[in-house]
């Protein structure tokens, strides 16, 4: 069980590494104001897609792990 933990874990600091080097090379770049403004705002809907998706896949983790319990329980 601590291994799926640690597993979550790396997953959540890797999606932390990648939207906030995505985001320093978009501020550094030489655009425009305007396309850099348009392409955080795409990338902040990603990143918000993507952990809507960790929450959901996290949620059924611990409601499996909850009726496993049960079931170990009874």
């Amino acid at each position: 069980m601590r291994e799926d933990c640690r597993c979550g874990e790396m997953a959540v600091m890797f999606l932390a590494g990648l939207t906030i080097g995505t985001m320093t090379g978009l501020l550094l770049a030489p655009h425009s104001g305007a396309y850099t403004r348009r392409q955080l705002q795409n990338l902040a809907e990603e990143v918000q897609e993507q952990a809507s998706a960790l929450a959901s896949d996290a949620k059924e983790a611990v409601e499996n792990a909850v009726e496993k319990g049960k079931r170990i329980v009874s």
